[in-house]
């Protein structure tokens, strides 16, 4: 069978500028105009034209198609380029049935707050050019599927529609908070011929979002007087764990005001070992009179306001007394009453709508100044300082004594192969891309701060892990950096295919996989339900276990054309294979290594 390289282009006959030029060749060229390297699709007829531009004007490059086996992938892909780009990312959907494929994806992508271009092909809008298939995959109006969970759709009528909605659903996507944007491109106009390509201004002045917003001085004062008047102050840091600078002016505020740190649920924003790293203590946050979350998903859960009755897994832990609650984001401007995602109205006593991190750069300038003036309270705070050493030392302590003793377990533990990862990559310039957020074992990984790992899936929509990895591993591909995804096998078998993608770019992944060979979060809820009822716990895995037969995921890898080893049962063997793996990976390869584990 001959084989067709990704990039192996046939040049057409005769210059473009001599042929005819057609709606989606604009489209194809603004795309490029506003910067896009990457188009991540499944293919589909709705949207032919632009495909064929992309290919025979831009010669498949800048963007260049990224095709994924199926439309989850594409935007999950692209959901991990985003991040790892800190850019928008452009993926095209072909009309209902890929937008409906790649509809989890998307609302994955909103509850992240991540910046997506999504191109819909569409129609034809006009009945006499609709083909018998198109009546069944067109829809009036198709954004309706996804509007609840996006930041801004659009159906343009006319070319000139198409063009000005690309520039203004970019900008929308960029805008704080940000989000995924939708918009259809019609079949017939990507197909209505046209003298000339003519694009609009693409300064920065067009194309660029808003800035958003700074703290007023007032909003400063008084957090400056809430932290210096504080016992003990607890700050929060989330979303912003995706920007390499949000660590220093953190570790500076942090220091200053002498506050217990603690990362928001699934995010880094903070060196593992600084001393008032309190990340695992499940205490602080109860011991606290004052709580200050910069940029973080859910206030309530942080400040322990849910009392859930009816399930201990994941529910967050309950406080009795109120401390002072401040809520510095832009999660006021976030959402709609669809999903009310990040749970009800936080109750919060001071809510800055601002960005969080000119906010934290801001607020540590006004401390610094106020404690020059008041030089009386560095002894407080110098002493809570040491406290806080003290706590974070014997936290650490306990964690690797418990670590240890799991280390002798008769299978694989999940602090063991979190750990064995770390030591084969610690010498590496690393980049955690994806992560189970539910087994994953806190203080092994020494991170130092924000933007070495890329964050949760948002709605946590299975599917989203090896997708985000390949997308990631794109991102970071030339850039030296070693892509490293952890990650359960129900996981990995929603989205394997995402391997293959990254074979055909030859974007370098170290994945891992954690294979107990069920689907764990729910066998845990099965077994909670089973001891509520008084009913036999022996049964939590029926339904759930993905056994008998095995699936054979080291060989499923293999197929997608990369390097895969497993599974992996014994302790000792794990060094030897995730150095080799690690070494494939630094030589540009992709390496895949099974592991099986126990379930907690």
């Amino acid at each position: 069978m001959t084989q067709h390289p990704v990039n192996n282009i046939v040049a057409a006959d005769g210059a473009t500028s001599n042929q005819t030029l057609y709606g989606s060749d604009r489209m194809a060229e603004l795309l490029r105009g506003l910067g896009y390297e990457y188009a991540f699709i499944n293919p589909g007829s709705s949207f032919r034209g632009l495909h064929d531009s992309i290919v025979n004007v831009l010669g498949n490059t800048a963007p260049e198609l990224v095709l994924t086996t199926h439309e989850m992938i594409a935007v999950g892909m692209a959901h991990g380029y985003a991040k790892a780009k800190r850019q928008s990312a452009l993926v095209i959907l072909h009309n209902l049935v890929g937008l409906m494929n790649g509809s989890m994806a998307i609302y994955n992508a909103f509850c992240d707050q991540t910046p997506l271009l999504i191109l819909g092909g569409s129609g034809p809008a006009d009945p006499a050019e609709r083909r018998f298939i198109d009546w069944a995959h067109s829809a009036n109006a198709q954004s309706d599927l996804i509007r609840n969970y996006v930041k801004w759709t659009d159906e343009p009528p006319t070319l000139e529609a198409i063009i000005d909605g690309i520039l203004l659903a970019r900008k929308k996507g960029l805008t704080a908070p940000q989000g995924p944007s939708y918009l259809s491109i019609d079949a017939a106009l990507q197909e209505v011929p046209i003298d000339a390509i003519d694009l609009p201004e693409l300064s920065s002045r067009v194309i660029d979002p808003p800035a958003a917003p700074h703290p007023s001085p007032a909003q400063l004062d008084e957090l400056v007087e809430l932290l210096v008047s504080s016992k003990m102050p607890l700050i929060f840091a989330g979303r912003l764990g995706l920007d390499p600078e949000t660590t220093e002016p953190l570790k500076r505020l942090v220091e200053l005001s002498g506050a217990a740190y603690h990362d928001d649920r699934n995010i880094v924003c903070f060196p593992t070992n600084h001393p008032q790293n309190l990340n695992g203590d499940k205490a602080i946050a109860k011991d606290a009179d004052l709580l200050i979350c910069f940029d973080c998903q859910d206030v309530n859960l942080l400040s322990g306001q849910y009392q859930p009755k009816r399930s201990n897994i994941a529910g967050g832990a309950a406080r009795e007394d109120r401390a002072t609650i401040v809520d510095v984001s832009m999660n006021a401007y976030f959402g709609n009453s669809w999903t009310r995602f990040g749970g009800p109205d936080a109750r919060a006593d001071l809510v800055v709508s601002a960005d969080p991190l000119a906010t934290i750069r801001a607020l540590g300038d006004r401390l610094a100044e106020r404690l020059t003036a008041t030089p009386d309270r560095m002894e407080a705070i110098e002493a809570r300082r040491q406290q806080l050493a003290d706590r974070s030392a014997a936290l650490r302590e306990a964690r690797q004594a418990r670590y240890a003793k799991r280390w002798e377990d008769q299978h694989i533990s999940l602090p063991g192969i979190t750990g064995e990862v770390y030591e084969a990559i610690k010498a590496e310039d690393w980049t955690l891309v994806v992560r189970n957020h539910r087994s994953w074992q806190d203080g092994i990984f020494e991170f130092t701060g924000a933007g070495q790992y890329l964050g949760g899936d948002g709605g946590g929509g299975v599917g989203y892990g090896p997708a985000a990895a390949a997308g990631a591993a794109l991102a970071l591909k030339g850039t030296g950096k070693i892509p490293v995804a952890m990650l359960g096998d129900g996981d990995f078998v929603m989205a394997s295919g995402a391997l293959w993608s990254a074979a055909a770019h030859k974007a370098p992944l170290l994945l891992v996989i954690l294979n107990n060979r069920t689907w764990g979060n729910d066998e845990l809820h099965q077994r909670e339900v089973a001891h509520q009822r008084n009913r036999p716990v022996e049964n939590a895995h029926i339904g759930q276990r993905m056994e008998g037969p095995d699936i054979d995921l080291t060989n499923l890898a293999r197929s997608y054309g990369v390097w895969s080893v497993g599974p992996i049962s014994d302790p000792a063997e794990l060094s030897k294979h995730l150095n080799e793996a690690v070494s494939i990976v630094r030589d540009g390869g992709i390496a895949v290594v099974e592991v099986l584990t126990a379930l907690d």
